[in-house]
């Protein structure tokens, strides 16, 4: 077996030490990075009041779709963007709000729409699995403090009962 120098040593776990923290920033930059807004949204400030509503910013217009540069060429960037959802399949939709020409714009995944039902809340879930997911964390809230409960019990009363034995 050979000698492994101290300094040597130290510098390999440093290294693995930097690996991992860089793979963790750059794990928590990828989830801060998944925001509502558009990719081609660039600088633009939440606005008060109305969520999932921006305003102030500008286009990055490399990443617009043929349906919305089209808009952005015709009408500029709009005063506001706001997000929703489909009603049915979660897909997310944005409508650019012209204030001064009363103006909305709707598109579906960067393709004009005339129509689309929508709904304002921001989850990726349907109404229903939002639901079920309630209903689930509930229970297991419940059954958690049940158990958690009676295993206190049999702690706190276990000698006394002469379960201990």
């Amino acid at each position: 077996m050979g000698f492994i120098h101290p300094l040597r040593e130290g510098s390999a776990v440093n290294r693995r030490q930097q690996n991992s923290v860089t793979a963790l920033a750059v794990i928590l930059s990828m989830l801060l990075g998944c925001t509502l807004q558009a990719p081609y949204m660039r600088g633009w400030d939440p606005a008060e009041g109305i969520s999932n509503r921006w305003t102030g910013g500008t286009f990055n217009e490399k990443k617009l779709s043929n349906d919305e540069a089209a808009v952005y060429k015709e009408l500029g960037t709009p005063e506001a963007v706001r997000m929703f959802r489909t009603l049915e399949t979660r897909q997310r939709v944005y409508e650019w709000v012209y204030l001064k020409a009363e103006r909305n714009v709707w598109f579906v995944d960067g393709t004009r729409v005339d129509y689309v039902t929508v709904d304002a809340d921001s989850s990726a879930f349907t109404k229903e699995s939002r639901e079920t997911l309630q209903d689930k964390l509930v229970t297991g809230g419940i059954v958690g403090g049940v158990v958690g409960g009676v295993a206190a019990g049999f702690l706190l009363l276990g000698p006394k009962l002469g379960l201990r034995d």
